[in-house]
């Protein structure tokens, strides 16, 4: 008996250190996956953050160069009188707005800007000093520089690029200022925890501003000297970020403004070419995550199997010791075995009945997807219809007249009548050129110029057979603009919102559907409003979200508005949506405005008609 009671205990034992093992085993081997994984984001993400700083400098690096070799700021160095300056002002403004550098300008020898493109901002360099920037002594010295700092004038930060105007004597220095507010803004929407370094370990660009302008390491004083001097950071007073290691090779930290409970990846990627180091702060709260699972599952795990081998052992020391009762047991077990089969078999029929209804469902949401293709094709094919009919009808008309004017001798009208049905073939060429423009599948391609009243006008052209067949009222207000991007992609978004507003007004008693179009403090703005019964406030947030449909099930898939969305976005505007004042939905997209003057001839704009 006390022997039996020794092995029970030792039994247990054996079980507790087995689990304990099993957990321990798969915390390890569950929290080491998911560390490999947030490294090799946080590595991604730290490379694509270096690569996208390196491009933005590359694109904006040939301005200082360009404007260097420019005759206009050669002769106004050489010459400064004030009409010269006037016109090198607006000229540096007209490649500023073209370009995506935030200022240009033009200094002299001693250090004065003479002219900038923002002569005339309230913060306009024109007239400064900034012969102390080491940017300009560089320039002088060695016919080129480079420097990041906090703008004396503006207070904002950027990176300067600058170019010697003349090669044996410089007779001024060309420069151009790239800011990365932009860039920080991405970082902050996306919460990230990103801060990139200088040489003296001064974060000076941040996901989060509280971080800029500290120090990762103490900075000696030679270098708070050189800092101070040429006024770097404005004068702020670099404090040391207060950063916790929580590993001894320092690459799991916390940082100060970060949660407290928190630890994070710490990995960098150095910019050989500028000096700059990225830091990305990658959370492992999925450590933590993957660490606890891992526990569990390896501790039920284990304690499963274990369970499983107390219970087979105590099974067959039952067996040993009633062996009067084992006809009786082998009888239960043979009856549990068969419900074990038939609980075994249920499960295989559910589990095939399972992908099959799997295979289904894949199988209906394609048919779905094609559906919406095919209706797409068929609403297409109605229009092409409606466009060609009236030309062709027309032009039977003409031809029928004629050969009555052939047998008169009649040539004038002959060849009136010639005349109208080479016109209307024309126009038939024309209809069929921009519907086939429309359906061409293509990528986005390099930003155009684009008259955008010219896209409204053509996408409503697409929807105007279905406006009538539905006897819906079509109010335009549509004023000549011009922008940057696609033309067949901005029509695209055009015909996607009037369709939506096609769909709002069917239960309408008086459908309307208004397009209206103007512009205003450089931007342009195209509205497309419904009388129809509006948005739900409710799905206003995720309206944009793919899958998201205000329609009925099965009228719409849910991803107009997100492909609208991201095009428009590609453009650089906006598209919002609301609820009317006065009743119904308006949707409205906001694009950049161009100047006319870059716009295409009038010659092209006939042949891409």
């Amino acid at each position: 008996m006390r022997k039996d009671r020794l092995r029970q205990y030792l039994q247990i034992v054996l079980a507790v250190l087995v689990v304990v093992t099993s957990a321990l085993a798969t915390r390890v081997i569950w929290e080491r996956s998911a560390l490999s994984t947030a490294r090799t984001t946080g590595e991604t993400r730290a490379e694509l953050v270096a690569q996208t700083i390196s491009d933005t400098i590359a694109q904006n690096a040939h301005f200082p160069l360009v404007l260097a070799l420019d005759p206009d700021v050669q002769a106004t160095l050489a010459e400064p009188a004030p009409d010269v300056i006037d016109a090198l002002n607006r000229k540096l403004e007209t490649i500023e707005a073209s370009g995506s550098p935030a200022a240009l300008y033009v200094m002299r020898p001693d250090g004065y800007t003479l002219a900038a493109s923002n002569w005339n901002t309230q913060g306009s360099f024109v007239g400064q000093y900034y012969g102390f920037r080491s940017y300009f002594t560089q320039a002088i010295a060695n016919g080129e520089g480079t420097y990041f700092g906090i703008g004396v004038t503006t207070g904002r930060a950027g990176y300067f690029i600058a170019r010697a105007v003349g090669s044996t004597q410089p007779a001024g220095v060309a420069v151009a200022k790239i800011e990365f507010d932009d860039l920080e803004a991405i970082w902050a929407r996306a919460a990230e925890h990103i801060m990139v370094t200088d040489e003296n370990d001064i974060i000076f660009l941040a996901s989060r501003p509280e971080w800029k302008y500290r120090s990762l390491a103490p900075v000696d004083e030679t270098a708070i000297t050189r800092i101070q001097s040429t006024r770097q950071y404005a004068g702020t007073e670099i404090e040391q970020l207060r950063m916790d290691e929580h590993t001894p090779d320092g690459d799991q930290v916390w940082a100060e403004g970060l949660p407290d409970n928190g630890s994070f990846l710490r990995q960098t990627v150095h910019i050989p070419e500028l000096g700059w180091t990225v830091n990305q702060l990658t959370d492992l709260s999925s450590v933590a995550d993957a660490r606890r699972d891992g526990t569990m599952i390896g501790a039920t795990g284990s304690a499963l199997v274990i369970a499983i081998l107390f219970y087979l052992a105590q099974r067959q020391r039952s067996l040993a010791i009633e062996r009067a009762a084992r006809a009786d047991l082998e009888q239960r077990v043979a009856e549990r075995t068969s419900a074990l089969r038939e609980v075994n078999d249920t499960l295989h029929v559910e589990v095939e009945e399972r992908r099959r209804t799997e295979r289904e469902l894949r199988s209906a949401q394609n048919d779905l997807i094609q559906a919406g293709k095919l209706a797409a094709l068929g609403q297409m094919s109605a229009a092409i219809a409606h466009e060609i009919n009236q030309p062709l009808t027309a032009m039977r008309t003409y031809i029928a007249t004629t050969r009555v004017f052939v047998p008169l001798g009649d040539p004038g009208a002959i060849l009136d009548n010639l005349e109208k049905v080479d016109n209307l073939a024309v126009r038939m060429g024309r209809i069929t050129s921009h519907l086939k423009s429309f359906a061409r599948k293509e990528g986005m391609g390099p930003a155009e110029v684009i008259s955008a009243d010219r896209a409204v006008h053509k996408a409503l052209d697409l929807v105007d057979v279905q406006l009538q067949a539905d006897a819906i009222t079509i109010r335009k207000s549509i004023v000549p603009a011009f922008t940057r991007g696609n033309d067949v992609r901005l029509e695209q978004v055009i015909i996607n919102l009037v369709r939506n507003a096609i769909d709002a007004v069917q239960e309408a008693p008086e459908p309307v559907v208004e397009v209206s179009m103007h512009t205003a403090n450089g931007r342009i703005f195209i509205e497309v409003r419904d009388h129809g019964p509006g948005f739900d406030p409710a799905i206003l947030e995720t309206l944009f979200d793919p899958f998201v449909t205000t329609k009925p099930s099965g009228a719409g898939l849910g991803l107009g508005l997100t492909i609208s969305y991201e095009i428009i976005h590609e453009f650089g505007g906006t598209l919002r949506a609301a609820n009317h004042p006065e009743g119904g939905a308006v949707l409205t997209v906001e694009l950049v405005a161009v100047d006319e003057a870059s716009s295409p001839s009038p010659t092209e704009v006939a042949d891409n008609g």
